[in-house]
């Protein structure tokens, strides 16, 4: 029964586009969340590529550059090395600075940074545990297509696609059907043509 059951969703996917279509885009979906889980696992960090949105660590990284982020036991770090932490002002916003000194505080190392643009170190010092890795690659760019994404004009962009893309579906589905009826119906019609001659 199950088998006939297999069968039968394999017949509809096959036959239904728009089965096909969500299939993939199911697909699609699945496989870059398992290569964002590979990526977190793979580099050792929750956080493993970033956007570079301000301008702090020009020439070494400029606005809209694709890093990429390996986790790292804070006692590896040393002075010199771009390091992506939490912000102390606010816990949810990343940035990404050089080390500019490290400090020990009893079993706790701190770390002073610096953006290599700006002209004074930051005013904080940040703790082990808000170090998310050590920056290791970065593609040049790429990231102002995600940037141009994330904002209201992008989200509509790709609303509006997504909908010509299921409209174009349905009614590509609708002429194929049309003109296999019609194949359909001038097949019957040579048929009973080459009977009543």
């Amino acid at each position: 029964m199950e088998n006939e059951e297999k069968r039968r969703l394999l017949s509809f996917v096959r036959k239904n586009e728009v089965a096909k279509t969500a299939l993939l885009i199911v697909l699609l979906i699945c496989i870059s969340y398992g290569s964002w889980s590979a990526l977190k696992i793979a580099l050792r960090t929750e956080y493993p590529v970033l956007v570079v949105v301000s301008g702090s660590m020009v020439p070494t990284l400029e606005t809209g550059d694709l890093i990429v982020v390996r986790g790292v036991n804070p006692r590896e770090i040393t002075v010199g090395t771009i390091i992506v932490f939490h912000s102390p002002r606010d816990y949810e916003t990343l940035i990404v600075h050089r080390v500019y000194g490290l400090e020990q505080k009893g079993d706790e190392i701190y770390f002073r940074t610096k953006g290599d643009y700006n002209p004074r170190p930051d005013d904080w010092i940040i703790p082990a545990n808000y170090v998310i890795g050590v920056f290791i690659a970065r593609i040049p760019y790429v990231g102002v297509i995600v940037m141009r994404l994330r904002e209201p004009f992008g989200m509509g962009v790709i609303v509006i696609l997504i909908l010509v893309l299921v409209i174009y579906m349905f009614i590509e589905a609708g002429s194929r059907q049309r003109k296999e009826k019609s194949a359909e119906l001038q097949e019957k019609r040579a048929i009973w043509q080459a009977l009543y001659k």
